[in-house]
């Protein structure tokens, strides 16, 4: 046996109940959209809150690194397979907002991202960019015991196809229409493998197309790892029992407290860049350490030879500059043991990124 979802829109919603959890949630996101008009060079914390959302994300699926490593990863290109298959996750990611917020969401777009995020899999187990032509379910164990069985692989197409219909027409504030959509794809279970991180994913990408944030700044996984149980409960009862309300209200506690911690965090990094600033102010003090110290909110990491290319400056130079980051304390040094091309690492800034959800 197996569960074919009907199409999109589901029945009518009890407005009533959603009423109060939606005026939370939107407030929260105009809040977050306020602050990132605000602060300077936002731009500079996107690539750092894709990582937190990669690495919160993926394990969610079991896929284990942290902020630090998948950084550490990205500097190196050296690291294990759960750094990879988390670096993976931020290119499909930056890549697909760029497109949704040009094109919108489609099914190539999807297709794109789930080949860049199955890169270095096991393309006859993975089939990245296609999908499914066989049947899958959920948990472990035979067939007759799994915990859901999505539906059969011909009806794949048509479901997608109306999904994507959905989020082109009009229909319930967006908030909550991506909490159905993402109900939806998790149910569609599309691809062979990857699904539960491409349909995270989606939050992000659909936020993007109908611009509700200046800047792409909310993420959900933090909510939902933290949550998982109660995260794949609500997705079976909404097939079980239809439970539309409890699932949507669900999601919409989740974007009111992420785009309050986002809040939070992106208040403590702008203030910790202004904390460096001034740690470097003097006479004495170059506007080459400025430049590094933004360059560290964008990537908090830094080897000699990067800060010889983005100062245009020579190594003993760049080294003084790095010497006196850690002179001040906004960098580490490399650990003496490190082979190959050593990096000083902005601790602070990853500490911030790396805290959880609610203790930022």
């Amino acid at each position: 046996m197996s569960f074919i979802p009907a199409a999109l829109p589901p029945r009518a919603l009890d407005s009533d109940r959603l009423l109060t959890p939606l005026a939370a949630a939107t407030a929260a996101v105009g809040r977050l959209d306020g602050i990132s008009r605000q602060i300077e060079h936002p731009e500079w914390l996107f690539r750092n809150y894709l990582r937190r959302e990669a690495v919160l994300s993926s394990a969610i699926e079991g896929t284990h690194t942290t902020v630090e490593g998948l950084i550490r990863y990205e500097a190196t290109a050296h690291g294990d397979r759960d750094a990879k298959e988390v670096s993976n996750y931020v290119d499909a990611l930056q890549f697909g907002l760029g497109v949704a917020k040009e094109r919108g969401v489609t099914r190539q777009l999807l297709n794109e991202m789930h080949q860049m995020l199955m890169d270095g899999t096991d393309p006859a187990k993975t089939t990245p960019g296609r999908m499914r032509n066989c049947l899958v379910k959920l948990g472990s164990g035979k067939l007759e015991k799994a915990r859901f069985v999505p539906p059969p692989e011909m009806f794949v197409d048509e479901l997608l196809d109306d999904l994507i219909r959905y989020l082109d027409v009009d229909g319930p504030p967006e908030l909550i229409k991506i909490a159905i959509a993402h109900y939806q794809f998790e149910t569609i279970h599309p691809y062979r493998d990857g699904n539960g991180r491409i349909g995270r994913l989606l939050f992000a990408l659909y936020l993007a197309q109908k611009q509700m944030l200046a800047a792409p700044m909310l993420y959900v996984s933090a909510y939902l790892e933290e949550r998982r149980e109660e995260y794949y409960d609500h997705l079976l009862h909404v097939s079980q029992r239809g439970t539309w309300e409890d699932w949507i209200i669900f999601m919409l506690k989740g974007f009111e407290l992420q785009a309050n911690d986002t809040i939070e965090r992106t208040i403590k990094l702008s203030e910790l860049r202004e904390d460096y600033r001034k740690r470097v102010s003097g006479p004495k003090r170059a506007a080459n350490l400025l430049r590094l110290i933004d360059a560290l909110f964008t990537v908090p990491a830094i080897s000699a030879p990067i800060a010889v290319t983005l100062l245009g400056v020579t190594y003993p130079a760049a080294r003084s500059n790095l010497d006196t980051l850690v002179e001040v304390g906004i960098l580490r040094e490399p650990d003496p043991e490190e082979s190959g091309v050593k990096f000083w690492m902005a601790q602070e800034i990853i500490r911030i990124l790396e805290q959880p959800a609610g203790h930022s």
